[in-house]
């Protein structure tokens, strides 16, 4: 029995030097640490949540015209949510008292604005219709 205890005993020890030796044998890279991002805050997340739920609802609405819907797919695909939310930000606080976060369709224009969607240009882009030819 004094064996199986000393084993035991052994085994901790070992597991003990091996968690103790790990940071050391694992070191993390300069550049990994450099590319860490902090951790975002609470008002961080609730933006990008908010900013999220936009999206999403826009991409499954029947109401919203569909190269609006192409801009923001692409456009999340690109980015991340924080990135979209974060840029967002600075176009409502540049824009103080002309945009009203509560209202769904002023921060839609915002977040696909932010993702490049512009009126004009998806109407220039269509096609411009046949004229009926002349029997």
């Amino acid at each position: 029995m004094r064996i199986g205890r000393n084993m035991a005993l052994a085994a901790r020890l070992a597991m003990g030097l091996a968690i103790g030796a790990l940071p050391v044998a694992l070191p993390v890279s300069a550049a990994a640490q450099a590319t860490a991002r902090a951790t975002p805050t609470k008002a961080q997340l609730d933006s990008a949540a908010f900013t999220l739920r936009i999206v999403m609802t826009a991409l499954q609405s029947n109401e919203v015209e569909q190269p609006v819907k192409n801009a923001l797919f692409d456009c999340l695909y690109s980015n991340s949510i924080g990135e979209i939310s974060a840029a967002s930000d600075k176009v409502i606080a540049a824009n103080a008292g002309k945009v009203d976060r509560k209202d769904a369709s002023q921060m839609l224009a915002v977040v696909a604005g932010t993702c490049g969607y512009r009126p004009g240009a998806a109407a220039a882009t269509k096609p411009a219709a046949k004229p009926a030819s002349k029997k």
